[in-house]
Order: structure tokens, then C-alpha cells, then sequence
């Protein structure tokens, strides 16, 4: 007996220090046993037979990753996911293990460690197409991950390398041309484009190429990829609504206009088409048609915002300002309940704004302050420039404390800001403390002398405190910098006028219009100019029209051409352009003034009387009514009264 157990307990530690060689032959019977189970449906017999082939060959990684598939199949998912790691720490290149994990990983990105599982199935999918470079599966696989992690560059490189492998697929350039935009790179993204274009010349391909060419601002050439796609889509409602906006953007407000209608035909309540209508309406000067649809929009849903912006757009268009300011008063008071609270704070702040330059047109600047007050508590920290519109209410409304603690405060925020730091010089002079001021002014020249920016705003502070020839100086280092800025070239010409040197403003606004033909302002700046000093009144006049024809409404233009009209002798036109004016600046003295020369001419003489008394009182920041001279004409009409 002794014997029999030592032979035993020998054999034993035999077995535990020498472990049997796998039977590979027996294993791969189950495993084939195994994989005709599975194809047939039957999870648990396959189940069994890889569980035996696994223990006849225990360190095999490739059928550890075909258990590891079968699991997850069968909605195992731990089990599975510690199958695929064995497995891969048994063969660190087999192929089908990286895959099973990265499918694991997939489905758990849809849990609360959402990222870091797509992430790690990435990088699975990564290791698959490096060990199956050919894998094309794995490839699209792998470019949707990164798009969904927001990682383009490699989305871009896994689907350069699948179009390696297929180039004849047409949606892999769509989606990489995509890519490319999303990474900024318009040029490649646009020669992706037309590649798919050539591979298959469909609506989506030539879509894709327009919406390129729209973002680079090439209007005629998205256009033309807007067309094509119409032709083979002509029912194709979102694009044909991509032409129409392009088209707008492009000033080229007839056919815009055309696939308003295109879009309203086939869907007569489509809002997009009715807002691409309105808004195109709006630039065509057809207040009363734009309107329309703007209140179409606003019978169906009577809180539609991008039907209020609409109609409060029109109202300042067509300079109907207690209009604009009615409708916005109305927006904010509604009712906010289910609204995105992140959402309807921008929009709020985008609407107080549009309310604060309503009342200041208005002249009620302490409303426009409190507006853009408002606006600065809405949708998070405001930027400079609402600050900067807050401070100039303020200016306008001549509270000079409350003015220069915002604009300090405001600087405080954003230090490098021109237009802060000239706001600030600007209530210091205005506070008479121009040592102060100056300041400021020379700092930023110190800081900055070869920036055209800081040129500018110098200059405008200069303008402002009617130091006319500092105001020279700075512009024209301006125009040497800029020769061809239009802005340098306005406020240089206006500096020259004010120095009375009319024949030299008269050659810098010319080059001005040499540069841009349509720029109102500068029309009619140089026909009022010259109507004023009786030089070439009809020529003159001729450019306010201009302006007139690109502005309607102006108030400032009104008046301009109304004073023409007053010097050919043309009085009853004067008059009715002179009280339009009136009733977009009524507190403008220069234009008050002029009524009262007019209406002094008809011979009503008293009420010119009430218009120069109301010029005395008006507006006058530039200092243009000759105070002494209206005084004079009051006392001789009153004079004339008084005889009869």
C-alpha cells in the first residue's frame, strides 16, 4: 500500500509543476461543434462547446474572443468584456478580440461613462485597422467614433484611408468634405466636394459644394451649385430656401424673392419661405407688403420671435421708430413659460438693444440707458460693445457720473478696448476735464502710433472736441497707413468741411466715392455740402437723390434735400421733404432751422417763429445753428408782425 500512494502523490506533482499540452485537435472539433450551434441559433450549446474547446485549449485568445462574442450577442456584457481583455492579454494582436471589446465599449458609450467608452472603443477599432488595414468596416466604424468625439482631424484620416480602399463612394466624400469644414479647411473641403461631384453629380453633392462656396462668401458660385442640385431635386424645398438666402445676401432681391414664392407654392405655410419673403420685402423698400407677411407669421403664432424681429426690422427700416419700439415692449412682456431659459436670454438681450436704439431715436436716451441696462443682465456677461452701447445712452442723456463709473468699470473688464477708452476721454472733456482726457488719448497714441484703429478713434475724439486740426493730423497718418479706407476718408473730408476748406473735403470725398459709389453717407454729405455754399446746387442735389434712393427716410437726407429744393426755389417740395425731416429730427436744430427759412419764405411767418424758437432749443452737438443769426431772424419776423 505504502508504495501505491507515493507513486500517486508523485504523479500528482508531476500533474501540478508540468501542465498536460493542450489537445488543439479535440479543441478545434469543439470549437467548429461550437460555431455550427451558434450559426444555427443556438446560443447555449455553443456556449458549452466553446467553454470546452477554451478548456482544452486555455490559452487560445482566438476562441476566448469568439466566447467573448457570443456573450455579448446574448447581452453578457461583463462576462464578455473580461472574455476580450483575456484575450487580448493572451494574443495582443488577434484582430477579432480588439473588435469584440470596441463593439463592447460602443455599447456602453451609450451609459453614464458615455465619452470615456467611446474613447476606449476608438482605440480598439484603432488597433483592428492597424492589425487589418484592408478592414473597411472597422475604418467607418472608426471615423464615427472621432466625428462623435469631436476629433475631425482623425475622422478625417480614417475616412481618407477607407476612400483609399473604395473610391467610388460617394456618401465617404460627402461626409469627409464635411469634415473638413468643420476643421476650417474650405479648400480641401470644397475639392472634396467636387470630387463627389464628378464621382455622381446629385442634389446632396452639389448641396454640399454651394454650402461651401456660401460660406466662403462666393455668392455667384454657391448659386450655381444651388441651381444644379435643383435640377435634379427640383421639389427639394431646403435647398431651393439655401438659394433663396444666398441669393438675398447677394442683394439680388428679384430672384430671392422668386424661390420665396418657389418654397410658399408648394407649402404656403412654410415660415422659413414667408421670413426669406419678408426680409427680402424689408430690402426692396415694400414696407406694407413685408408687413403683411410679418403679421401673417404673427396671426399663427402670436409669440413666433423670428416674426417679431421681422416686423420690428421693417419699423426701423422704414425709420418708424415708435413702431419698432411698440412691438419690442410687447416681446419682452410676454409670457416665458417653456421657453430654453439659456435661449431666450440671448434672445431677450438681442431684442433689448433693438429697443435701446429705438428710444434713442427717439430721443428718450434715459429709456435707451435703462434698455441696454437691462440688456447687460440678461444672457450672461455682456461683451464691450453692449457696454460701450450702455455708456453711449448715458452720454447722450448727459448723465456725466453715472457715464464715466460705467465706462471705468467697463474698462476695468476689457482694458486694450479703443472705443471705451475714447468714451472715457470723451465724458472727461465733456466734464471739462480735457487735461484728463487728453490723457488718455495721448497713451493710446504712445501705445499704438502705427495702428490705424487707434488713428481713428484719436481722431474721432479730436472731431468731438472740435479740435479740427489734431483730428487732420491723425487722419491723414490714418490714410497713409489705409489709403483706401472709406471710414478715413469720410472723417477726413468731414474734418476738412468743418474747417471750412469745402474745395479740399470736396476732392477727399469724391476719391471716397471713387471707392464706393453707394455710400450714402457720403453722398449726401458732399451734396449738402455744396447746396450749403451754393456750388452746383442741381449736381448737388443729384447725390442727395442718390442717397435718398439707397435710404429712404433718412431724416438727415430729408433734410438735405429739402434745403436743395429751398435754394432752386422749388418751396412747396421743400417744405413737405422739411417736415418729413422734422418728424424723424425733430430736435435737430439745423433741421428746425431750416423749416422756419421756409415757411418764413411761404410767408408763415409765425410759424417759423415757433421753429426757430425750437431750433434754439434743439440739438446742436456739432455746433452748426449760427445762434446769433436765427435770434436775428426771430426778432426781425416778430418786427414785421408787430408793424401789421
Amino acid at each position: 500500500m505504502i508504495p501505491s500512494l507515493l507513486l500517486a502523490f508523485a504523479v500528482a506533482a508531476v500533474s501540478e509543476s508540468a501542465p498536460q499540452a493542450p489537445d488543439r485537435t479535440e479543441a478545434y472539433y469543439h470549437f467548429s461543434l461550437a460555431q455550427q450551434a451558434r450559426l444555427a441559433g443556438d446560443g447555449d450549446t455553443a456556449l458549452a462547446e466553446y467553454r470546452r474547446s477554451q478548456k482544452l485549449d486555455p490559452r487560445s485568445g482566438a476562441i476566448r474572443a469568439e466566447v467573448a462574442r457570443l456573450l455579448r450577442e446574448t447581452g453578457r456584457l461583463e462576462e464578455a468584456l473580461s472574455e476580450a481583455r483575456e484575450a487580448i492579454a493572451l494574443e495582443p494582436d488577434n484582430a477579432e478580440a480588439h473588435r469584440v471589446l470596441a463593439q463592447l465599449y460602443q455599447t456602453k458609450g451609450a451609459g453614464p461613462d458615455g465619452e470615456q467608452a467611446l474613447r476606449q472603443a476608438a482605440a480598439e477599432y484603432a488597433e483592428v485597422v492597424r492589425l487589418q488595414p484592408a478592414d473597411g468596416v472597422s475604418l467607418r466604424l472608426l471615423a464615427n467614433l472621432y466625428v462623435q468625439l469631436q476629433q475631425h482631424a482623425d475622422a478625417a484620416g480614417a475616412l481618407e484611408q477607407y476612400l483609399r480602399l473604395d473610391p467610388g463612394y460617394l456618401d465617404g466624400f460627402l461626409e469627409l468634405g464635411a469634415l473638413y469644414l468643420a476643421m476650417g479647411d474650405s479648400e480641401r473641403a470644397a475639392s472634396t466636394f467636387k470630387k463627389a461631384v464628378e464621382l455622381q453629380p446629385s442634389a446632396r453633392a452639389h448641396q454640399s459644394l454651394g454650402d461651401i462656396y456660401a460660406q466662403a462668401q462666393q455668392a455667384d458660385q454657391a448659386v450655381l451649385s444651388y441651381r444644379k442640385a435643383l435640377e435634379i431635386e427640383p421639389d427639394n424645398l431646403p435647398i431651393r430656401l439655401k438659394l433663396g438666402e444666398i441669393l438675398l445676401e447677394a442683394r439680388r432681391f428679384g430672384e430671392a424673392l422668386a424661390e420665396a414664392d418657389a418654397v410658399l407654392a408648394s407649402d404656403q405655410r412654410n415660415g422659413f419661405a414667408l421670413d426669406l419673403k419678408g426680409r427680402t420685402l424689408r430690402e426692396l423698400l415694400s414696407f406694407d407688403a413685408a408687413s403683411a407677411v410679418a403679421e401673417r407669421l404673427l396671426a399663427a403664432d402670436a409669440f413666433d420671435l423670428k416674426a417679431a424681429y421681422l416686423k420690428v426690422t421693417i419699423a426701423e427700416k422704414r425709420r418708424d421708430y415708435l413702431a419698432a419700439a411698440a412691438e419690442l415692449e410687447r416681446v419682452l412682456a410676454r409670457n416665458r413659460t417653456g421657453e430654453d431659459l439659456a435661449r431666450t436670454g440671448d434672445t431677450d438681450r438681442g431684442f433689448l438693444v433693438h429697443l435701446g436704439f429705438a428710444y434713442q431715436q427717439l430721443g428718450r436716451y434715459r429709456d435707451a440707458a435703462q434698455a441696454f441696462e437691462r440688456a447687460k443682465a440678461v444672457a450672461g456677461e455682456p461683451g464691450a460693445t453692449l457696454l460701450g452701447y450702455h455708456v453711449d445712452a448715458l452720454i447722450l442723456a448727459k448723465d456725466w457720473d453715472a457715464a464715466l463709473a460705467q465706462v471705468r468699470a467697463a474698462r476695468e473688464r476689457f482694458p486694450p478696448n479703443l472705443e471705451l477708452a475714447t468714451q472715457e476721454a470723451t465724458i472727461l472733456r465733456s466734464r471739462g476735464d480735457l487735461a484728463g482726457a487728453l490723457a488718455i488719448v495721448d497713451d493710446l497714441q504712445r501705445k499704438a502710433p502705427g495702428d490705424v484703429k487707434v488713428l481713428l478713434q484719436v481722431a474721432e475724439f479730436h472731431q468731438r472736441a472740435r479740435r479740427y486740426t489734431d483730428a487732420e493730423t491723425s487722419l491723414r497718418k490714418a490714410r497713409e497707413l489705409e489709403p483706401r479706407s472709406l471710414r478715413t476718408l469720410f472723417q477726413l473730408g468731414a474734418v476738412l468741411e468743418r474747417q471750412k476748406r469745402q474745395d479740399e473735403a470736396e476732392v477727399v470725398f469724391r476719391e471716397a466715392l471713387a471707392l464706393e459709389p453707394t455710400s450714402a453717407p457720403v453722398l449726401n454729405y458732399l451734396g449738402y455740402m455744396n447746396v450749403d455754399r451754393g456750388v452746383r446746387v442741381e449736381d448737388a442735389m443729384m447725390l442727395i437723390e442718390k442717397a435718398l434712393a439707397l435710404d429712404p427716410g433718412n431724416g438727415a437726407y430729408l433734410d438735405s434735400l429739402g434745403w436743395a429744393q429751398y435754394q432752386l426755389g422749388r418751396i412747396e417740395e421743400a417744405e413737405a421733404n422739411l417736415r418729413k425731416a422734422v418728424e424723424q429730427q425733430g430736435s435737430n436744430a439745423v433741421v428746425l432751422d431750416h423749416l422756419g427759412d421756409i415757411l418764413k419764405r411761404r410767408g408763415q411767418a409765425r410759424e417759423a417763429i415757433e421753429f426757430w424758437h425750437r431750433a434754439l432749443a434743439g440739438e446742436d452737438d456739432g455746433d452748426e445753428l449760427d445762434r446769433k443769426l436765427v435770434e436775428s431772424k426771430i426778432r426781425e419776423a416778430q418786427s414785421a408782425l408787430d408793424a401789421k
